[in-house]
């Protein structure tokens, strides 16, 4: 893992040891995407956290809010049809620049 917790480099191996929970996310993205223009992503991420952590046998998964922009940001680029989905922001020290 590199220097800072939210980077997009710690993403992605977070994201590679867990790839369950985007499988989640992108699900309720398509779902809320088929009904509303924009959402948002901190919602999504709490039912993925009722059903990861409520409603699935496997009950171990510690989901940090941490990872919300990276999985909004993961969701749009793999839906390019659903840019602007969820609003995003820059941060000064961004994290997310490829």
């Amino acid at each position: 893992m590199t220097i800072g917790k939210w980077t997009k480099e710690n993403f992605d191996v977070y994201h590679k040891e867990n790839p369950e929970i985007y499988n989640y996310f992108e699900r309720f993205a398509l779902i809320a995407a088929s009904r509303r223009k924009y959402y948002s992503a901190k919602s999504i991420f709490h039912r993925v956290r009722w059903e990861s952590m409520v409603s699935s046998i496997d009950d171990d998964y510690k989901i940090d809010d941490g990872w919300i922009s990276h999985y909004a940001r993961k969701f749009m680029e793999d839906h390019p049809e659903h840019e602007g989905f969820f609003k995003t922001r820059v941060r000064r020290d961004s994290y997310h620049e490829s």
